[in-house]
């Protein structure tokens, strides 16, 4: 560096040592014990390890998958978009979608923050994925508000990156640009865990002896009194001297001094702080084998599981979705990520099975739909969804006309029960119609709409009024045709002729199984 550099370069300030971030971003300090915390030393506690995996490998195996929205409402798996392999299968060259999202995530929990460099290639501006040790990174705030990243790489080299050049995931921050490290703020608890276990370690490496002294009636020389400590230090310390017999001579006495180990209540100041640390990171204790206390998130085990989900895993997956959303996904209003939750979010079997049953009497799930939600490969014919005839929509008749006459080969009052459900039925399609050119209408899209619409829509009226698809297939045409001629004088109108005309194609001669005898017959209520 030339002195003219030197000069301009601004001298840089003495730092705190009792600023708390500063030790956030060394990613330790000592504790109150004496003890050094770290993102390291802090996974020797048992407690922290266990909550730190258990978060970790819970959102590296639930699936991040890519939705395209469709113009409907509805989605489906973007399967052929460049992220859905990158961000489902591998991420980069070295790792799996399960080792970078473990990886990542638990930079996340112990740091704040998590870094990955976004390398362009042959899959687009997002080819691969390169996670960063968070230490290794510095977040600087330019004039215009946008973030720079300083990574100090292998070469020892800090180079700068734009944030278009980094997906980042943060914790709880403080300024919004840098997340808050768990450890630095859950120091204590941690130091405390670390003096708990070096202290049962030394107890035990002890002879599991408490502190004492050697007492004797006469006055020994200072040599003398290093010879019989280096003796006695000799035959009763350590494990492997645990419970040996001592001989005391030259009338020496032995007297415990200070707390023994159940009086210091070692084992009750651990489990305090197992809970503790369980608090910091918003796990279920029963989750990390602490079960003393495990009705205190629900009635039973089944409640606690979905409260986890729900308070604590539920808004890391969150952080993840709208951080890939920002830095990854261009076309956001198109395209976005989700995570899998349903298998963590599955109740026992028979309420499962009660819920399925609930749901397919009432119409919103099929047979398949159930089989993919339990991965059972669908079956034929089970993409069928029922309707309960029972119930009508707000507004419409509550009484259908009746076709009264040549019914006779029905059964007289089966025959028409069976008319009043297909004009019910008859009814649902018209008006799912009406609402669909309705809207398009209004958007001045009527036409470009309604041969979209009729193009799925064959489909459904098959279903609904039980005729083969070539009939529905005609209808279909007929009300293209009459769409494009304008001949709809209003919604009204077309509803009272049109569920007229679905009666009669259901009733048609061409589908013999349904009704026989159809001819002349005559409709109450109808003109």
């Amino acid at each position: 560096m030339t002195i003219l550099s030197q000069l301009l370069t601004p001298t840089p300030r003495a730092a705190n040592v009792n600023d708390e971030r500063l030790w956030s971003s060394w990613g330790g300090a000592p504790s109150a014990t004496g003890m050094s915390v770290t993102p390291e030393t802090a996974l020797k506690v048992s407690t922290v390890w266990a909550c730190i995996g258990l978060l970790a490998d819970c959102v590296a195996m639930l699936p991040a998958i890519v939705y395209q929205r469709l113009p409907d409402g509805g989605r489906e798996r973007a399967e052929g978009h460049p992220l859905y392999t990158l961000l489902h299968d591998l991420p980069n060259s070295q790792q799996t979608a399960f080792e970078f999202k473990n990886m990542m995530q638990g930079h996340l929990l112990l740091r704040g923050n998590a870094y990955a460099r976004i390398l362009p290639g042959p899959r687009g501006p997002a080819d691969q994925l390169i996670p960063l040790h968070p230490d290794k990174v510095r977040v600087e705030e330019l004039p215009d508000g946008r973030l720079r990243y300083k990574v100090r790489e292998a070469d020892g080299v800090e180079r700068p990156y734009t944030d278009e050049d980094i997906l980042h995931l943060r914790g709880l921050s403080a300024d919004g640009k840098v997340g808050l490290s768990f450890v630095s703020y859950a120091r204590e608890t941690i130091g405390l865990s670390l003096a708990t276990e070096r202290s049962r370690g030394k107890f035990f490496g002890n002879g599991s002896r408490v502190m004492g002294v050697l007492k004797t009636p006469g006055k020994l020389s200072s040599d003398a009194g290093k010879r019989v400590k280096a003796s006695w230090d000799e035959a009763q310390s350590g494990v492997e001297n645990s419970f040996r017999t001592a001989v005391l001579e030259e009338g020496l006495e032995w007297q415990a001094i200070g707390l023994n180990y159940k009086d210091a209540q070692f084992i009750e100041g651990a489990e305090f702080t197992a809970e503790d640390i369980c608090r910091w990171l918003r796990v279920p204790p029963h989750m990390v084998g602490l079960t003393s206390k495990a009705t205190s998130w629900g009635s039973g085990i089944e409640q606690m599981s979905l409260g986890f989900v729900t308070y604590t895993l539920m808004p890391w997956l969150i952080r993840w979705q709208q951080a890939i959303s920002r830095d990854l996904i261009i076309a956001t209003q198109k395209y976005y990520v989700e995570f899998l939750v349903d298998a963590l979010l599955r109740s026992d079997l028979k309420s499962r099975y009660d819920a399925y049953a609930i749901a397919r009497n009432w119409g919103w799930l099929s047979v398949n739909d159930i089989r993919r939600r339990e991965n059972e490969n669908p079956i034929p014919d089970g993409d069928i969804y029922l309707q309960p005839l029972n119930m009508v929509e707000a507004g419409s008749p509550t009484n259908p006309p009746v076709i009264t006459e040549g019914l006779e080969g029905q059964g007289g009052a089966r025959g028409a029960h069976y008319e009043q459900l297909l004009y019910e039925a008859a009814g649902r399609i018209i008006r799912k119609e009406i609402a669909a050119l309705s809207k398009a209408e209004r958007k001045g899209a009527l036409l470009e709409t309604a041969e979209t619409f009729y193009a799925d829509h064959a489909e459904f009226v098959a279903q609904t009024i039980h005729i083969p698809v070539e009939l529905a297939d005609r209808y279909v045409a007929e009300q293209i045709a009459e769409m494009k001629l304008k001949k709809a004088a209003s919604w009204s109108d077309w509803e009272s002729r049109r569920v007229a005309d679905l009666v009669a194609l259901a009733m048609h001669p061409e589908h013999p199984e349904l009704v026989e005898g159809s001819k002349g017959r005559r409709v109450e209520g109808k003109q």
